[in-house]
């Protein structure tokens, strides 16, 4: 059985085998992210991105799910001047435990939550606050 020629680093004059790398696509990661995230892997598809967008930085695939995986930014409402860091880092704490869910959330304290957006709004009639709730639908 021939094998090829023996190169010099082969000690049992066999060839050694031609060790080609392999290169993954933008649409490879692009995969691996997808189901990263849809396995509730999100700090794994973050570290992937940044991989990614390394090798790939203008495909739309990937700058797409930067935008998607990026951590929320705590600014101010526009609507209403308030802060809203204390509803953004309570959604981060709590969200596993009311995924599918709208939430209606006031500084640290959950005010209400139901499975549709019309059902808290409903809830919410009944809650008097000086300052208007952060609704949000936890995916």
């Amino acid at each position: 059985m021939y094998h090829g020629p023996a190169t010099e680093e082969s000690e049992d004059g066999m060839a050694e085998p031609i060790k080609v790398p392999y290169e993954e696509t933008a649409e490879e990661y692009a995969a691996r992210i997808r189901d990263l995230v849809e396995n509730d892997r999100v700090g794994g598809a973050r570290k992937l991105v940044a991989e990614a967008i390394e090798r790939f930085p203008d495909h739309p695939a990937l700058t797409g799910w930067q935008k998607a995986l990026a951590r929320a930014q705590a600014t101010l409402s526009p609507a209403t001047g308030v802060d809203r860091s204390a509803e953004f880092a309570w959604i981060q704490r709590n969200a596993s435990s009311y995924r599918g869910q709208w939430v209606a959330v006031l500084g640290d304290k959950l005010l209400a939550h139901a499975a549709t957006a019309g059902e808290l709004a409903s809830k919410l009639d009944v809650i008097p606050t000086d300052v208007p709730p952060f609704l949000h639908r936890i995916s």
